[in-house]
Parts: C-alpha cells; sequence; structure tokens
C-alpha cells in the first residue's frame, strides 16, 4: 500500500471524503427544497400541515449549512456554537412571545 499523499495539513483521503460530504449534504438541500416547493405547489396537504413542514425542512438545511459548510463540527467551533444555540433559543422564545399577544 502507497503512503498518503499529504496536502496541507490534510491527506488526499480526508480530502476526497470532505468533498463527498459536502455534495451529499447540498444534495439532501435540493431535495428539501424541491420538497417544500412541491409541497406547496401541489397543494395536497392543508396549509396547518404545509408551513410546520416548511419549517421543519429549513432548520434540518441550517443544520446541515452549519455542520458541512461552515465546518461547526470541527474542534475550537465551541464558543460560535453557544451563541448561534443562544441566538435560536431567544428568536424562538420571541416568536412565541410574539404569538401569544
Amino acid at each position: 500500500m502507497k503512503p498518503q499523499a499529504r496536502l496541507g495539513s490534510q491527506t488526499r483521503a480526508d480530502r476526497h471524503e470532505s468533498v463527498r460530504k459536502h455534495v451529499w449534504s447540498f444534495v439532501w438541500m435540493l431535495v428539501l427544497t424541491a420538497a417544500s416547493f412541491i409541497a406547496v405547489g401541489m397543494k395536497l396537504l392543508p396549509m396547518a400541515i404545509v408551513v410546520p413542514l416548511i419549517v421543519f425542512f429549513a432548520c434540518i438545511q441550517v443544520v446541515l449549512q452549519l455542520f458541512t459548510f461552515m465546518h461547526m463540527d470541527q474542534k475550537g467551533h465551541a464558543i460560535p456554537i453557544i451563541f448561534i444555540s443562544l441566538g435560536i433559543v431567544i428568536a424562538v422564545v420571541s416568536v412565541i412571545g410574539i404569538q401569544l399577544l
């Protein structure tokens, strides 16, 4: 077996795995976007189901964006994750509070 060629701080195999991860994440985001458009366009489901479904798909896409393309799954990103999580909690509490008024 030949030794791994090193490119910067990553091996060629690591880089290949990273590209594969990015492509699959992008494909999943396209599928979720298409599913959202289909859910609205086909008008098969009532809006009371479509809206939470689209919000759920959007939340999945946010997680995919953060952890795949913004590399939040790597070491040293604990503080940004804490602040992003705190911002999400504050936003959810604010939206719930406004809806209850």
